[in-house]
C-alpha cells in the first residue's frame, strides 16, 4: 500500500475584489506566521518564500502546534520574525528533520533550499525507509530514538 501526502495552497493571500492596478506592488497578504520575513520587508514574493512558509507547516505538522502560538500575531511578531525569531520545538525532534526545516526557515533566501531538493531529500528518506530490512537508516535511527526518549518522558 502507497500513501501520497500533498500540501496545496488556494493561492488566497489577496483580497477577492483586488485591482492590481489601483494597488502597489509592495501590498502584503497572507497569515503572518507562514509569510517569510524578507516579504514583511517589502520584497517581492518568490518561490524560497513559498519554502519559508513550507518550512512553517512542516514545523506544524511535526510539532503539532501553530507556529508563534504564544505570540499575539502583530507588528511586534513581525518585527521579531524580520529579526530572525523562528518556532521552536516543544518535543524532541530528528536533527535530519529539524535541520531540513531550518534551511527552509533560513534568513537568506538564497540559502533556502529549492522545491526540487526538498522533494529530493522527503523522496530520499521515504525510499530508505521502505527499502530498509534493519531499520537502521538515519532517519529511522532517529526516529526511533525520539520515540525512546518520549516515552520515558511519560
Amino acid at each position: 500500500m502507497s500513501y501520497d501526502t500533498r500540501i496545496t495552497d488556494m493561492g488566497l493571500c489577496k483580497p477577492a475584489d483586488y485591482n492590481a492596478l489601483e494597488n502597489t506592488k509592495k501590498s502584503i497578504f497572507g497569515v503572518l506566521p507562514y509569510i517569510a520575513p524578507e516579504i514583511l520587508r517589502g520584497q517581492n514574493y518568490t518561490k524560497a518564500a513559498d519554502i519559508y512558509s513550507f518550512g512553517i507547516i512542516m514545523y506544524e505538522t511535526i510539532s503539532g502546534l501553530p507556529p508563534y502560538h504564544d505570540e499575539s500575531h502583530d507588528i511586534n511578531l513581525a518585527m521579531k520574525i524580520c529579526q530572525g525569531l523562528r518556532p521552536s520545538f516543544n518535543i524532541k525532534v530528528p536533527q535530519l528533520i529539524v535541520h531540513l526545516i531550518k534551511s527552509c526557515l533560513d534568513a537568506n533566501p538564497l540559502n533556502r533550499p529549492s522545491a526540487s531538493e526538498v522533494k529530493d531529500i522527503l523522496k530520499q528518506w521515504d525510499t530508505e525507509i521502505r527499502i530498509s530490512k534493519t531499520g537502521k537508516t538515519e532517519i529511522e535511527k532517529q526516529i526511533k530514538e525520539n520515540l525512546s526518549e518520549l516515552i520515558l518522558l511519560n
